[in-house]
């Protein structure tokens, strides 16, 4: 099992992950990124552009793994 970080950011504004999660598989990976991204818009005003916001996924080593963009359909009902 590894553990990643999912670090949330629209190039401007940044959401850290200090505690990371385990993960054990790239499928996995990519699968809490995407739960990552649904939580922080669940968060948030409705009105917000999510429309550049990503997860960046980082390794133990802080190594970028991944970037998975937030949802397609949240980005067109920002638009």
């Amino acid at each position: 099992m590894a553990v990643h970080y999912f670090h949330c950011t629209d190039g401007v504004d940044f959401v850290l992950d200090r505690v990371g999660q385990n993960t054990r598989s790239q499928q996995d990976v990519h699968l809490r990124a995407c739960l990552v991204a649904n939580r922080m818009m669940r968060s948030v005003a409705p009105d917000m552009d999510w429309s550049n916001w990503v997860v960046s996924v980082q390794n133990r080593r802080g190594m970028m793994v991944e970037v998975v963009p937030f949802p397609a359909e949240a980005r067109r009902k920002a638009a």
